[in-house]
């Protein structure tokens, strides 16, 4: 029993002197200062700027470990940016190579830049943000982009307003015409490992188009006027871009004179005045008129023209109940069926049609009304004796 008592005391006597011993072995690890952190090629790592050479730069990348940017890595960065750099200043760097006999680090502030730029493009990838890039060149396949300090590809079929069916030599043409564009883009894929990174101009477009058009809305205010520019034209009017955000432009609020169709007044790329007259937020819609921003030809009508007056005019429409015809853009007056023609034609509205240029006599003019009434028949009447009695 006494044998078993003392076994126990010695076995915790070793175990608190092996303790003691671990203590002074962790001790002696601390004290060294030993480098657990030791770093590998193609570590992306932050330095500090020790001293500017005349054809390198020395580099501290933590603890006791300097490394050198050579001339040749130097030669590969914006001369600016080179001069720019000064001592103390914290760059990023890649490990190139590891110490050799000289005892440096071979360093690579170039690829720090790109494995930075791939960083970023994955966190737009991720986030899904916007950015605006230069078109550089083309391939085959679509167009070459500058990334920061990598290159990113856009594919043919993420190009806005890319026409279709094209021969080999018009697409060559139509992505060649584009170096030089700045566009927006979206990030769609990141491959570091493949140095592959995709973007996209017709998503971020679109995405665009929507925050723009959100914004918008709860900006704008019926009544407001603004400076836009002609994106498109339909029959029935003409897409109108604010800002990031298309109004619609309907045909019938392009000017005063009646047209068939919005490029008898318009063309893609002109830059008008439009008045915002409906909103729609629910349903993302601006309604535009550019025609209540032009003078009111009616406004002034009563000083211009008088009863009793003929003038030349132009047949429109002929309707049941007589004929319009346009006295000058934007004004029009009705000649009413029993003024058309005299009263013994069986079917006066035969005698007219529309592009007839003939003489009316003014009737009544009302500004207020926008009207004025015209009488072909009159006229036609007081000419008559004349010509008989020649």
């Amino acid at each position: 029993m006494a044998d078993s008592a003392h076994d126990d005391v010695e076995m915790q006597d070793a175990g608190e002197t092996q303790a003691q011993l671990d203590l002074e072995e962790f001790k002696k690890y601390l004290e060294a200062d030993v480098d657990f952190d030791i770093p590998e090629r193609g570590d992306l790592r932050e330095g500090v700027i020790v001293e500017i050479r005349s054809h390198e730069l020395l580099v501290n990348i933590g603890g006791k470990r300097d490394g050198i940017v050579p001339q040749s890595d130097l030669s590969k960065l914006d001369p600016e940016f080179v001069k720019g750099l000064q001592e103390g200043q914290t760059v990023d760097v890649v490990i190139s190579k590891h110490p050799e006999d000289d005892g440096f680090y071979q360093l690579s502030m170039a690829d720090a830049l790109q494995q930075r730029d791939w960083i970023t493009a994955q966190k737009m990838l991720d986030s899904g943000e916007i950015s605006t890039h230069k078109v550089i060149g083309y391939n085959k396949g679509g167009l070459t982009v500058e990334y920061f300090n990598l290159r990113g590809f856009v594919p043919a079929s993420h190009v806005m307003d890319m026409p279709r069916n094209l021969s080999e030599d018009q697409r060559r043409a139509e992505l060649e015409g584009r170096i030089g564009d700045s566009m927006r883009l979206k990030v769609i894929e990141v491959d570091c490992k493949r140095r592959r990174l995709v973007m996209s101009q017709m998503l971020a477009e679109r995405e665009y188009q929507t925050q723009q058009r959100e914004r918008l809305l709860t900006t704008l205010k019926v009544g407001d006027t603004l400076t836009g520019e002609v994106r498109s034209l339909r029959p029935f009017g003409a897409f109108v871009d604010l800002g990031g955000a298309d109004g619609l432009l309907h045909v019938s609020e392009i000017g005063w004179a009646p047209i068939n169709h919005p490029r008898e007044a318009l063309q893609v790329g002109d830059k008008i005045e439009v008045q915002v007259i409906r909103l729609d937020p629910e349903n993302q819609r601006i309604a535009l008129s550019r025609k209540r921003l032009l003078p009111n030809p009616w406004d002034d009508i009563e000083s211009r023209y008088q009863v009793g007056q003929v003038l030349p005019v132009t047949i429109t429409r002929v309707v049941d109940f007589g004929a319009f015809a346009q006295i000058e853009p934007g004004v029009e007056g009705l000649v009413h069926i029993s003024e058309v023609a005299d009263i013994s034609v069986a079917e006066p509205l035969r005698t007219v049609r529309p592009g007839d240029q003939v003489m009316a006599k003014v009737l009544r003019v009302s500004g207020r009304q926008q009207r004025i009434g015209l009488s072909i028949r009159q006229v036609q009447e007081a000419t008559e004796p004349a010509e008989s009695e020649e």
